[in-house]
C-alpha cells in the first residue's frame, strides 16, 4: 500500500470508530420525527438516517435509504429522488460493494441530467471515478474526474473542485505519473477555498515528499518534511507529524546519516504510541530494525523485528507481514542462525504467493463487477425501453379505434389474396431472420474479443498481426456466410487464446504446456493459409516433458517467421519441422522449413516492419544467457529452406 493511500484509509477507520456511537444516537433521533412528518420531510430524514447508519450497520444504511428513493418515487419528489440514489451509490462504494454503487450512480446522473441538477451530476462523476479507482480501473476513473471538472468549468458553477483534484493526484500517483501528480496536488492547494489552507497546504507537501522518496530524492524530499514538521498548522501529537517522523528517519537513513535518522525513527515510534496508531507503531519498528540491521547491532535489530511481526499479528496487511518476515529473514541471516533465517524466509514466500493470489482474486472481481453492472443496465435500458413503448402503445390505441371500422372492410377483401404470399414471405423472413442472428451473435462474440485483447495483448505476449489476421480470417469466413469453417477456426483460436490467458500469470509453462500451445498455433496457422503446408512436431521420448518449464511462448516467434517468410513465399510443396531434443544442460528446439531460404528472404522488394513478437523474444533470450555461456540461437541457411536451432536451459 503507498503511503499517500495509507493516510487516507487510516483516517477514515480512526473517525468512523469514534464517531459510530453519536451516529447511531442521530438516528434514533430521527426516527422519532418520522412519525409527525409529511411525506417531502420523510425522504429527506430517510436520507439523513441512511447517512449516519454508515458507521453502524451497512445494512440498516441501504434500507433507510432504499426507503427514501421508494418514498420520494411515490410522490414524484424528483430532487429527492435524485440525492437518494447518489447516497444509495455512495454508501455501496463505501463499503466495497462496488457493483450496485456503480449502478446507482449512473442512474443518478441519468435523472440529475433529465433535470438539469448540474451540482449532482458532478458530484455523482466523482463518486464514478472513486469507485472505479478502487477496483484497478484507472483509465476509467480519470475519465469520470475529468467529466467533473469540464462540467463545473462548462457551467461556471464555481464548486469547490479541490477534492477532485487531490483525487486525481491519488490516481495519478498510483498510476506512477508522478508529474502528473505533483501537478493535480498543486492544483488542489491552489483552488482550495477552506479555512485550513495552512494545514492543507502542509498535506499536500508531504504528498509531494512521498513522491520524491518514493523515486529515490532523499534531499528533496527531506527539505520538504522538515517544512511540513517545522509549519505551525501541524500539531506535535497528531497523525501527519508522526508519519513525518518516520519520513525524515528514513530519508537520513538513506542518505547515511544513521544518527539523525535514529533519533527521528524514535520521535516516530514514540509519537504513534502516544496516539494508538497501531499501523504507525509496526511501521516504527520495521524502520528502526531496518537502521540497527545496517548499524551492525544484530541483537537490538533482531528485538525490534520481534516486536514489529508481533504488532502486524492481529491487524497488519499481507504486503506489510511479507516485508517484515522477509527483515527478520536477513537480521537472522547476518546474526548466522540459518534455521531460524529459513524459518522467516519461508513464511516471506508464503505471503508473497498469497498477495499474487490476491491480485489475480481482484482482477476476477474487478471483470465481475463490470459484468455485473453491464447486466444490470442492460435490464434497466429494457425496462425503460417497455416503459416507452407502453405509453406509445396507450396513445396510439385510441387512434386505432377510430380508423379500425374503416379498414376492417378492406382488409377482408384484401386477406384472401395477400394470404399465401404473406406465408411464403413470412417463411423466407424467418429463415433470414435466423441466420441474421446468428451472424449477429458471431460478430458481438469477435467485438468482444477485441476488446478483452485490448486489455491483456501485453501479458499474454502473443503476435498482434496473427491475432489480427486470425480475426480477420475468422470475420471473412462469416461474411461469406461459411459458418462451418468460421465456427472451427473461431473454437480453435478461443482455446488457444482461453489458453495463453490463464496462463499469463505465469512466467513459465512445462513443456507439455507449451507444445500444445503451440500445436494449437500451428494448426491455426495451417487453417489460414488453407492447409498450403504440412507440419510436424517431433519430441524425444527421453525428454520429460512435464519435468521441465519453459519461457511460455519462446519460440512461438521463430515458427512464425518459418511460416511466413519461408513456406508463404515458396511454390511447391511446403514442409515445417518443429523437434524438441534432450541434450544434457538443455532443451532443444529446432524449426526447420524447406521455405526460400535467409538469402531469397533478404533479397524480396518488401520491406517488412519489425517483429514485436522477435523483439520480445530476443529480450527473453538475453535473460537466459545469464544461465548460460553457449550461444542459445543458431539460424542455419540450408540447401533448400532455414534451420532456426534453440538451447532452453533446464535450470533458469
Amino acid at each position: 500500500m503507498k503511503p499517500i493511500l495509507f493516510i487516507l484509509v487510516l483516517t477514515s477507520l480512526f473517525l468512523n470508530n469514534n464517531l459510530s456511537f453519536g451516529q447511531a444516537q442521530k438516528v434514533d433521533s430521527l426516527q422519532n420525527l418520522l412519525a409527525t412528518a409529511n411525506d417531502t420531510t420523510k425522504v429527506n430524514l430517510l436520507r439523513l438516517m441512511g447517512i449516519y447508519s454508515r458507521s453502524v450497520s451497512k445494512d440498516d444504511a441501504v434500507k433507510y435509504g432504499i426507503q427514501s428513493l421508494e418514498k420520494a418515487q411515490e410522490i414524484g419528489f424528483v430532487p429527492g429522488e435524485i440525492k437518494a440514489l447518489y447516497i444509495l451509490g455512495s454508501t455501496y462504494g463505501m463499503t466495497d460493494d462496488y457493483a450496485p454503487s456503480l449502478t446507482y450512480l449512473n442512474q443518478c446522473v441519468q435523472l440529475a441530467l433529465k433535470n438539469g441538477d448540474y451540482d449532482f451530476v458532478m458530484s455523482a462523476y466523482n463518486g464514478l471515478g472513486i469507485v472505479y479507482k478502487r477496483i484497478g480501473d484507472y483509465p476509467k476513473s480519470q475519465e469520470y474526474y475529468l467529466k467533473s471538472l469540464q462540467l463545473n468549468d462548462s457551467m461556471q458553477m464555481n464548486r469547490n473542485i479541490s477534492s477532485i483534484y487531490n483525487n486525481l493526484g491519488v490516481l495519478y500517483d498510483l498510476m506512477n505519473e508522478e508529474d502528473k501528480a505533483i501537478e493535480n496536488y498543486q492544483k488542489s492547494l491552489e483552488v482550495y477555498n477552506g479555512s485550513d489552507k495552512d494545514q492543507r497546504e502542509m498535506e499536500i507537501i508531504s504528498n509531494i515528499g512521498l513522491i520524491d522518496l518514493e523515486k529515490g530524492k532523499y534531499s528533496e524530499a527531506l527539505k520538504k518534511f522538515k517544512r511540513v514538521q517545522a509549519s505551525d498548522a501541524v500539531k506535535k501529537d497528531s497523525y501527519l507529524s508522526a508519519q513525518n517522523y518516520a519520513n525524515m528517519g528514513i530519508c537520513y537513513m538513506n542518505l547515511d546519516e544513521l544518527q539523525n535518522a535514529e533519533a527521528y525513527l524514535k520521535q516516530s515510534l514514540e509519537s504513534a504510541q502516544r496516539l494508538s496508531l497501531q499501523q504507525e507503531v509496526a511501521v516504527a519498528y520495521q524502520n528502526l530494525a531496518k537502521l540497527k540491521l545496517k548499524q551492525n547491532r544484530l541483537k537490538e535489530a533482531n528485538e525490534l523485528s520481534i516486536k514489529n511481526l508481533a504488532s502486524l499479528e492481529l491487524m497488519g496487511q499481507a504486503a506489510q507481514k511479507q516485508e517484515a518476515h522477509n527483515l527478520a529473514y536477513q537480521i537472522y541471516e547476518a546474526m548466522g542462525q540459518y534455521p531460524k533465517a529459513i524459518k522467516e524466509l519461508k513464511l516471506s514466500m508464503a505471503y508473497k504467493d498469497s498477495l499474487l493470489n490476491e491480485t489475480k482474486i481482484k482482477e476476477i472481481q474487478s471483470l465481475q463487477i463490470k459484468h455485473e453492472v453491464y447486466i444490470k443496465d442492460k435490464e434497466l435500458k429494457e425496462n425503460q425501453l417497455q416503459m416507452a413503448l407502453l405509453g406509445s402503445d396507450i396513445q396510439a390505441n385510441n387512434k386505432r379505434i377510430v380508423y379500425l371500422s374503416l379498414i376492417t372492410a378492406l382488409l377482408l377483401i384484401s386477406a384472401g389474396l395477400l394470404f399465401f404470399g404473406l406465408r411464403n414471405k413470412i417463411k423466407s423472413n424467418r429463415e433470414l431472420h435466423e441466420k441474421t442472428v446468428l451472424i449477429s451473435e458471431q460478430k458481438e462474440l469477435i467485438g468482444q474479443m477485441n476488446q478483452e485483447l485490448e486489455k491483456r495483448m501485453l501479458r499474454a505476449q502473443m503476435n498482434p498481426h496473427f491475432i489480427f489476421n486470425s480475426l480477420n480470417s475468422i470475420q471473412y469466413l462469416i461474411n461469406t456466410d461459411d459458418k462451418k469453417n468460421a465456427l472451427k477456426y473461431l473454437s480453435k483460436f478461443a482455446k488457444l487464446l482461453r489458453q495463453v490467458l490463464e496462463s499469463s500469470i505465469n512466467i513459465n509453462l512445462s513443456l507439455k504446456e507449451e507444445i500444445q500451445l503451440l500445436k494449437i498455433y500451428v494448426e491455426l496457422e495451417s487453417l489460414r493459409f488453407d492447409n498450403s503446408f504440412k507440419y510436424t512436431f517431433t519430441v524425444d521420448k527421453n525428454l520429460d516433458v512435464e519435468e521441465y518449464e519453459v519461457p511460455m511462448l519462446l519460440v512461438q516467434p521463430y515458427i512464425e517467421n518459418a511460416i511466413i517468410h519461408g513456406l508463404m513465399p515458396k511454390e511447391g510443396e511446403k514442409k515445417l519441422k518443429i523437434i524438441f531434443n534432450d541434450k544434457d544442460e538443455f532443451i532443444e528446439c529446432i524449426i526447420e522449413d524447406n521455405g526460400v531460404g535467409i538469402t531469397k528472404k533478404s533479397e524480396g522488394t518488401t520491406i517488412q516492419r519489425p517483429s514485436r513478437g522477435m523483439s520480445i523474444t530476443a529480450k527473453r533470450i538475453e535473460m537466459l544467457k545469464r544461465f548460460s555461456d553457449q550461444e542459445l540461437v543458431t539460424i542455419e541457411n540450408l540447401e533448400n529452406g532455414t534451420r532456426v536451432t534453440i538451447l532452453i536451459p533446464k535450470h533458469h
